[in-house]
């Protein structure tokens, strides 16, 4: 019997389902199954009775995970004691650089977590974990990749940014059919941004506004300066305030992005998930 093996038995016991936690364990459902029959073949007796709509202990298997379940902690708090000097290498796009990742980093004294990469488009860090170059990184509205683990992380609403000057400006929404009026300033055209606003000029105006296309942070200036409209993450939204700029929501939320924790091994994503979820402390890592 291994240190895993009981790992799998205690994270049933609390999911009170084999394929929840299966799920939580990243492990097919009959792999579990038979680390959990091999468990009971060694002790001798069944651990769980099972239902349809899940399990639920013995009378022998719940003496044995009140056994088991204190020893098991103490061994977690004893191996997270002895880790140190985690280096994570993270790469990012710009916005989640500067008004995302300064929130959570700041609390990992024991996590050496750096910045090595950043994009323009999430999606070019997928081959440079696969590589090796970086160990995770927030990928956008990409929820799976072969050889990686991930995770849903959280939505990213875009705003709108509209010059004060603008008469659009005094609304306390506005529709995106009113933000397609207007020049559009882009980051540049193989961005997802850009992709997204296109497909919706194609199925919202007639007339195609003037697009301007420039670095991400060039937008905010130029929309300060009256040349147009730009959009915003909520992240940055909640972040700034700028002068010459009114940040609007956009009535049904149009715009918006989903994003998703990667990484390339199962010890850097789990680490990193206690610290996205505030999980984290210092004095207990795994």
């Amino acid at each position: 019997m291994n240190l895993q093996t009981l790992e799998y038995f205690v994270t049933v016991v609390k999911e009170k389902s084999i394929t929840r936690a299966a799920e939580k364990l990243y492990i097919s459902q009959p792999a579990l199954t038979k680390q959990i029959k091999r468990l009971e073949e060694l002790l001798g007796f069944p651990v769980f009775n099972r239902y349809s709509q899940g399990v639920t202990l013995t009378i022998k298997g719940e003496r044995f995970f009140n056994d088991i379940e204190p020893t098991i902690h103490q061994l977690r708090f004893d191996i997270a004691k002895h880790i140190t000097d985690q280096n994570i290498k993270i790469g990012s796009d710009p916005f989640l650089a500067m008004y995302y990742y300064p929130d959570y980093f700041d609390n990992t004294e024991q996590l050496n977590i750096q910045i090595t990469k950043v994009t323009d488009d999430t999606i070019d860090l997928i081959p440079l974990m696969k590589s090796g170059e970086i160990d995770a990184a927030i990928i956008q509205d990409y929820p799976h990749q072969n050889g990686l683990i991930s995770t849903w992380l959280f939505d990213d609403e875009f705003y709108a940014a509209v010059p004060e000057k603008y008469e659009s400006a005094k609304n306390q929404s506005i529709s995106i059919t009113e933000c397609l009026k207007y020049t559009q300033l882009l980051p540049f055209i193989d961005s997802p941004l850009y992709s997204r606003i296109k497909v919706l000029i194609e199925n919202h105006v007639e007339k195609p506004p003037e697009i301007i296309e420039m670095p991400y942070h060039s937008l905010i200036g130029f929309v300060a300066q009256g040349a147009g409209i730009s959009y915003l993450p909520s992240m940055v939204v909640q972040k700034i305030n700028y002068k010459g700029v009114k940040f609007i929501p956009i009535e049904e939320s149009p715009i918006k992005r989903k994003m998703y924790l990667y990484a390339l091994n199962k010890n850097t994503f789990h680490l990193l998930k206690k610290v996205f979820e505030k999980q984290y402390n210092d004095s207990f890592l795994v």
